[in-house]
């Protein structure tokens, strides 16, 4: 891709934010700088450029516009119109996610090109209206992240979509981290350590968790939640049910997160039947986790439960364990066969590396820019 392609990433989000978008967001800007464009990100942000590019663990190889929302009714809509005004000519690639059109309707107009990520359905009549504009405009693009989603938009919106799953940056995990190395830099003693690294939320498979590994003789170590009060909640929850053993973390900022994968002798993703958003929204059959391309990037040994969310990615005995989701006894054993079983861990851990290896966020941009 040559360089001259022009594209600028426009989100009235806050930055950093504990949310797995912001990674999303800061790593697709990273990657299509990677891929040979001269990017640019506008964002919000009370902190500097370089407290921003700290807390998410990257150098600054594109450039991040950091300004306010002014204080007035649809402030969202007048942040995105002035980032788009300030581009000049049409000789570049306005990109956005689906809560944020007023941006690539307004850049389409203008003669740039544009491009939107879907991570979910829309939200309002005014989202459908302004996709359906955007799908069908000559340069417009609407990516979404799983399969399952771009079925959703085609059978219930008539609307044309392109696929580009997630990934992951295998610099963040270059070189890797022994687990005595790891834990040495968190302070943790020895394991058998089982990790989860995510969100607090419902739906997540925690009570099933916490129940497995109570009678186990392995420490959980739980990195994640929305702050103090969260954490103790879920804290509690894990105590009802005699997980002793459980360590709470709380949030990490995207540059821990590493060490904290390598600190692992197992990690655990013990997804339920329903996976919701911290919001409540029911994202079971399209959602495409951020943290599962982080795991196999790690190389540790993986369990999970066998949802559809993992299913493009894991396969049971050759890069994962994978268990009955909400089935204590099933998480349970596959837990115990990954502790007693080195051989078979230490496979699937190489494996997992290996698939890692072939969704990149590079690889992503790359396809993404090929679409323009």
């Amino acid at each position: 891709m040559a360089n001259t392609v022009r594209l600028t990433y426009i989100t009235a989000s806050r930055l950093p934010a504990a949310k797995a978008s912001s990674v999303q967001v800061m790593q697709m800007c990273a990657a299509f700088a990677e891929a040979g464009a001269l990017v640019k990100l506008v964002a919000q942000s009370s902190a500097s450029v370089e407290e921003v590019f700290a807390h998410y663990g990257m150098k600054p190889t594109f450039d991040l516009r950091v300004r306010n929302a002014p204080r007035l009714p649809r402030a969202s809509d007048m942040f995105q119109a002035r980032a788009v005004l300030d581009e000049p000519g049409a000789d570049w690639i306005c990109y956005t996610r689906i809560r944020e059109l007023t941006a690539p309707v307004l850049a389409l107009a203008r003669g740039a090109k544009a491009g939107v990520e879907l991570h979910g359905k829309p939200a309002s009549l005014r989202e459908r209206v302004l996709l359906r504009w955007i799908a069908r405009h000559p340069r417009g693009r609407l990516i979404v992240i799983s399969e399952p989603l771009k079925e959703l938009y085609e059978r219930d919106y008539g609307l044309p979509t392109h696929l580009a799953p997630d990934g992951v940056d295998l610099n963040r995990f270059t070189p890797p981290q022994t687990a005595a190395q790891a834990r040495s830099q968190l302070g943790l003693d020895d394991g058998p350590w089982v990790v989860y690294v995510g969100g607090l939320y419902e739906g997540r498979g925690l009570e099933t968790l916490f129940a497995a590994v109570a009678p186990l003789p392995v420490k959980l170590l739980i990195v994640g939640g929305r702050g103090a009060d969260d954490v103790n909640r879920w804290r509690m929850r894990a105590q009802a049910v005699g997980a002793a053993n459980a360590r709470f973390e709380g949030y990490q900022p995207p540059s821990r997160v590493p060490s904290y994968l390598f600190a692992a002798d197992v990690l655990v993703m013990p997804y339920g039947k329903k996976i919701l958003t911290g919001s409540g929204e029911d994202i079971t059959l399209w959602t495409s986790p951020l943290k599962l391309y982080e795991y196999i990037a790690a190389g540790r040994p993986i369990v999970s439960t066998d949802v559809m969310a993992v299913r493009p990615v894991l396969r049971r005995e050759a890069n994962a364990l994978l268990a009955e989701p909400e089935n204590v006894e099933s998480l349970r054993a596959a837990l115990t066969r990954m502790i007693d079983e080195p051989a078979l861990a230490a496979r699937l851990a190489a494996n997992a590396r290996r698939t890692a290896e072939g969704n990149t966020w590079v690889a992503r941009a790359e396809k993404i820019l090929e679409l323009f």
